[in-house]
């Protein structure tokens, strides 16, 4: 343990690079000033291109990085930077312009700055935060490879896998997950803070670096990031606590995971109708009204009811109410019917059935 920590004071005490990527000679030459009063020694870059030169030719430890310049924007180079193996963990400080917006942050530090301040800024707070991105890697981020289940993410080279097999030793079963900057942030979230409910309000702090988002859009990616686990739909799931948020389980903790699963087959499943098989000859309507399951009906025979009765299964209750009051009024019409064909029979013949009781009880009477 001794060993570790003179290892870290020893990296801590060294001379450290930093890359200053700024078009404005005044502020550089301030940059450059306080750099060199840390410790450090300052390399200076006026546009994109050649802060690409000064990386290769000098890989700097620590970058500051403008982020409206000449010939590019500071987007473009954090994408380059990121995407090269060499420079896919060399820490980037975006200084952003004095009426950038929060969107213009939320940019940066999803194409992968680790850090964003905006002008103007107080020279102390930007060399406390240098500081911090000179930590030690040890310090920094200790887990860079972390497994939950068969979920495994890459902190280095953010990027997630997940294992199809339950057999550790079939790496060939491993496939990579596709996510956005978004979908890989609320990822690592719950990753970080496995069997642990969070808060929409956690979210949006960690995911949206608290910015003012409706707590709408997080059911929103919360349902993009279920449908990107769905090679993981039998050993995680994504569970909704209600009243109280989200927490990412084992299939066995989560009592609705089977109901779960089947919503999100059937939601593939509507969102992808062409891709169904239907019989030669069969409607559309009449595979679809097949594919769907119809709620399980209690048959057992009741008490009074006949063993051969079928039960009813009614889906819309207004239509049945509408049904049983046509129902009634076929009744009675056929009813006034009947009345009116007996009377005209016993008018036509007074011996009839009810023609000779009528006359039995006048005769009674008398």
């Amino acid at each position: 343990m001794g060993g570790f920590f003179d290892r870290a004071i020893a990296h801590m005490e060294t001379i450290a690079k930093i890359l200053i990527v700024e078009w404005d000679t005044s502020s550089a030459e301030t940059l450059w000033n306080e750099i060199r009063r840390m410790g450090h020694e300052p390399l200076a870059a006026f546009s994109v291109e050649r802060a690409m030169m000064l990386i290769e030719q000098e890989p700097p430890q620590a970058i500051l990085l403008r982020w409206k310049l000449p010939d590019a924007s500071g987007l473009s180079l954090i994408n380059d930077l990121r995407t090269h193996a060499a420079t896919s963990r060399m820490p980037i400080i975006v200084l952003g312009e004095e009426d950038a917006g929060e969107d213009e942050c939320i940019r940066a530090l999803e194409a992968g700055a680790d850090d964003y301040v905006r002008r103007p800024f107080g020279v102390r707070e930007l060399v406390a935060r240098i500081q911090v991105v000179l930590r030690p890697i040890e310090y920094r981020d200790v887990r860079r490879r972390v497994s939950v289940e068969t979920l495994t993410m890459d902190f280095d080279a953010r990027r997630a896998f997940a294992r199809t097999s339950q057999d550790q030793d079939q790496p060939q079963a491993e496939v990579e997950l596709q996510l956005g900057p978004t979908c890989y942030r609320l990822l690592r979230f719950f990753v970080e803070n496995p069997y642990k409910v969070l808060s929409r309000k956690d979210i949006i702090d960690h995911v949206w670096f608290g910015s003012s988002v409706k707590e709408g859009i997080v059911d929103v990616y919360i349902k993009s990031l279920r449908e990107t686990l769905e090679p993981l739909q039998n050993s995680l799931a994504i569970e909704t606590v209600r009243g109280a948020g989200f927490r990412l389980s084992s299939v066995i903790d989560v009592p609705e995971a089977p109901a779960l699963q089947a919503g999100q087959r059937a939601e593939k499943a509507r969102r992808a109708p062409s891709q169904q098989p239907s019989q030669p000859g069969t409607s559309p309507i009449a595979h679809a009204s097949r594919s769907h399951k119809r709620p399980a009906v209690d048959d057992r025979p009741r008490a009074g009811a006949p063993r051969n009765q079928t039960p009813v299964l009614v889906a819309d209750l207004s239509a049945a109410v509408e049904k049983i009051r046509h129902l009634q009024t076929l009744l009675q019409r056929k009813t006034e019917e009947n009345r009116l064909l007996r009377d005209a029979v016993e008018a036509v013949n007074p011996m009839s059935s009810g023609g000779a009781l009528a006359s039995a009880r006048q005769k009674n009477k008398s």
